[in-house]
């Protein structure tokens, strides 16, 4: 994510800057006429048409009839299409898998959702389900007179516990059996679902199959769009050029010049060729006793000025779990909420979560720090590809900090990016007494589409965070006065019966501690490491794994088959090319893994990190690490041994060009 912002950032400061230099004046905005087929698609459809993997709608119009057609592969599971113009009118003798369906209408698509929330609303009361329809979160329970209640998720009572959570394909195999066992059919049922009056959508059941479709109208692009393009242009200029290379030297010119010796200095170790690998074959794996932890962890006492600190920790997998307990911890907070990430996004989930943040503004104390350009950058990547109907809920507003701050109590304050440094960290806090730290922020594909990792935290580890968050965000002033760096000491919860020892490990100006560690780490076990990474760039890191595995060591690293980022894709390529070539097994988790962890012998380690320069060495990050028997089980079981499962081992070293070259070269600097 770090390298698509940065690209993002450079290209729409440029466009910024070349706009300035072409004159003062704006620049004429044109506005596009609404699509046609979002246009036709207004009011119910006359007739409808199904064939495997294919729907055709007619919609009655004067002059004649208009044709909408939406495709998709037709396998099972659950998937998305949208509806554009049809080139001809459906000819059913050329087409004879085509046939006609009756259309069922929104109120029949109403009495099933409640009956299908019926079945799965607990008996408990006080519990609730949370299902995802058609990208919404929709939580449901009985209330104590037994009456269905149904709530959007981050709206729901706070004392209404969700204890089940079903992702929008394992609702619609719900729904496919409720409709089997109601109707004693598996052929395929088609309802209207949306509002036919602003263009309807459209969603199939498949029982024979075991398929379920969301179809979407296209929407027709927004004229404020543009204009926020151009808003973001400005706001790119004013951040990149103005805010972090004019305002932030001058008045907290100490720091800056620390991250340009720091970025500079890192960038000229990072440059270093490092040969990587031996000659001949990888040796057998040595399956020796692993390394001694205790022993370990005293090196890392040394190594790193981060000691340890109890406390209890959980792990969170993907954004069912994580944003789940998220919402719940919005919702419980009683004394103060801290949000710290690189990413506040502008899209339709992260803006109810938006909401829900500045409503609990007016009750108790909540700051927001963000990364300036990180979250500028993602506001502003056209390529995110968001859901169909989440993405015409709402028009984003044009900055997520001005949105927060608008009518609310929420104090929010923007990091400067000096140098193109960034904040990378995700720590969330509620009343200094619970955190969360991981890989997510807060956004729409981080909810729904990336495979990612949290971690929940209590106990007097937290104090530590809640420090680093008041030193963060008073550097965040527009100027630091003397005396204000240092910020008071937090008052850390008592130890408990059953908590672990827990280490914080950072990157900070002129102190990559996470890096250290884990190179610590590498060069310390001696049977088994896992790993698994969305970008990995650094050369040194590479080296490391790959003279583990040539020392005996089973080394199997974890990688996106589809990230984000053309430059990390390229350096993902050449780091497998050196991983198989030396006998480090390496394996393609189908779609985008965003998860920073790994498993050196019984060390565990999770945070923010990626395996790139600017993380390990730049900008700022925040993992958390522990040698704890039962959680590095649990990571073991519920992380790995998944994703090893549900992913494919790359046996050959990956064919590339020069292109892939100079793209890892690129990438080698982010």
């Amino acid at each position: 994510m770090i390298a698509r912002i940065q690209a993002a950032m450079l290209r729409v400061a440029a466009v910024g800057v070349l706009a300035g230099l072409a004159g003062c004046a704006p620049a004429p905005v044109v506005l596009l006429p609404p699509a046609a087929s979002a246009t036709a698609a207004a009011g119910a459809p006359r007739a409808a048409w199904l064939a495997p993997g294919r729907v055709m709608l007619a919609y009655e119009r004067p002059g004649g009839d208009v044709f909408l057609e939406a495709t998709w592969s037709p396998v099972p599971g659950h998937a998305l299409a949208q509806l554009d113009l049809a080139a001809a009118a459906p000819n059913l003798d050329a087409t004879p898998a085509l046939r006609p369906v009756r259309l069922r209408e929104r109120a029949e698509w109403d009495a099933l959702l409640r009956e299908v929330f019926a079945d799965l609303a607990p008996a408990d009361p006080g519990e609730a389900t949370l299902v995802v329809v058609q990208g919404v979160d929709v939580v449901f329970h009985r209330d104590a007179g037994g009456v269905l209640r149904t709530y959007r998720h981050e709206r729901k009572p706070a004392e209404l516990a969700v204890v089940r959570t079903l992702d929008e394909q394992a609702f619609a195999l719900a729904t496919i059996a409720h409709l089997a066992a109601r109707a004693g059919t598996t052929e395929p049922v088609l309802f209207a679902t949306g509002d036919p009056d602003t263009g309807a959508g459209f969603v199939l059941f498949d029982g024979a199959t075991g398929q379920s479709v969301l179809i979407a109208p296209a929407a027709a692009p927004d004229p404020a769009a543009a204009l926020g393009a151009v808003g973001i242009s400005l706001d790119f200029a004013q951040a990149l050029l103005l805010q972090s290379h004019v305002v932030a030297p001058i008045t907290r010119p100490f720091a800056a010049t620390e991250r340009f010796l720091t970025h500079a200095a890192q960038s000229a170790v990072a440059a270093v060729p490092r040969p990587v690998g031996g000659t001949g074959p990888a040796p057998p794996l040595a399956g020796g006793a692993a390394m001694d932890l205790a022993a370990f962890e005293r090196e890392l006492d040394r190594l790193v000025d981060s000691p340890r600190a109890p406390g209890r920790i959980r792990l969170l997998i993907d954004g069912d779990a994580f944003f789940t307990r998220f919402v719940q911890a919005l919702q419980d907070a009683r004394e103060s909420i801290d949000i710290r990430v690189y990413i506040f996004d502008r899209d339709a989930y992260a803006l109810a979560i938006a909401d829900l943040v500045k409503a609990r503004s007016r009750e108790i104390r909540v700051r927001v720090l963000l990364d300036e350009l990180g979250t500028i950058g993602a506001g502003a990547d056209a390529s995110r590809t968001p859901h169909p109907y989440a993405s015409a809920a709402a028009t984003p507003p044009p900055s997520i900090a001005s949105h927060l701050r608008e009518g609310s109590n929420v104090d929010v304050r923007t990091l400067a990016n000096p140098f193109l440094t960034s904040d990378h960290t995700k720590v969330l806090l509620f009343d200094g007494r619970r955190a969360f730290v991981g890989g997510m922020n807060i956004g729409h594909q981080y909810r729904y589409l990336w495979h990612d990792l949290m971690v929940e935290l209590e106990g007097p580890v937290v104090s530590h965070l809640a420090r680093d968050f008041e030193l963060a965000f008073r550097r965040a002033d527009f100027v630091q006065l003397p005396g204000t760096g240092s910020p008071p000491e937090a008052r850390p919860a008592p130890a408990a019966p059953g908590m672990a020892d827990l280490r914080l490990l950072y990157t900070r100006p002129a102190d990559p501690q996470i890096l250290r560690a884990q190179l610590a780490a590498i060069r310390a076990a001696r049977r088994e490491i896992l790993v698994e990474q969305a970008y990995v760039s650094d050369d040194e890191i590479v080296a490391a794994l790959v003279a583990a595995r040539r020392r005996g060591v089973d080394v199997r690293v974890i990688l996106p088959t589809r990230g984000d980022s053309g430059f990390m894709n390229s350096a993902n390529l050449i780091a497998t090319r050196a991983f198989v070539a030396n006998g480090v097994r390496v394996f393609a988790y189908p779609g985008m893994t965003h998860v920073k962890a790994a498993i050196y012998d019984g060390w565990a380690i999770v945070g923010s990190a990626n395996f790139d320069k600017l993380s390990l060495r730049v900008n700022g990050e925040t993992c958390v690490a522990t040698s704890d028997p039962a959680f590095v089980a649990a990571l073991r079981r519920e992380l790995f041994d998944r994703d090893f499962a549900r992913a494919a081992e790359v046996t050959v070293p990956p064919a590339v060009g020069w292109t892939t070259y100079i793209a890892d070269f690129v990438a080698d600097q982010l």
